[in-house]
């Protein structure tokens, strides 16, 4: 019997990618376009929905790494103060109904519509990492580089 509860614990427990030091770049980019937390997992197996939670719990671990270690880019603060002055229009546009204001915020609306639809472009990974490659006269390769080695990369060639 003791064997048995033994065994199955081992079972239960994940074997998953936990920091973004161990988290190849590819599932990075993968998780961030599927919205998929399976693909931390290190094998193929079947999970539960409390498996799932605890999946997007490391997820939440490892994004708040990558934000502590390298911050929040540039874009998405200016994304993020656009939605902060439109919520206000929208907020003084209620408050005085005052029609000007509703034109106002609805241009600042269409301003991050067209900012949003600049940077969804997709860009390929390994054509990006074949540039920082040639930048650095070695060959990185998604499946095998870190999710900190790429953005530490990144910012040394946007530095320098």
């Amino acid at each position: 019997m003791k064997f048995w509860k033994k065994s199955t614990e081992i079972l239960g427990q994940l074997n998953c990618f936990r920091t973004i030091d161990e988290l190849p770049i590819k599932i990075w980019f993968d998780i961030h376009k599927t919205g998929d937390y399976r693909l931390l997992l290190k094998e193929i197996r079947t999970i539960n929905s409390d498996d799932f939670q605890k999946l997007f719990e490391f997820w939440e671990e490892i994004y708040n790494q990558y934000i502590d270690r390298f911050g929040l880019s540039d874009e998405f603060l200016e994304d993020l103060e656009m939605q902060i002055d439109i919520a206000k229009g929208k907020a003084d546009f209620i408050l005085t109904g005052h029609r000007h204001l509703r034109t106002m915020y609805r241009i600042k609306e269409e301003e991050l519509s067209l900012n949003q639809k600049k940077t969804q472009e997709p860009f390929e990974l390994e054509l990006l990492l074949a540039k920082m490659s040639k930048h650095y006269g070695f060959k990185l390769n998604s499946q095998e580089l870190t999710t900190s080695q790429y953005y530490g990369y990144l910012k040394s060639v946007k530095n320098g």
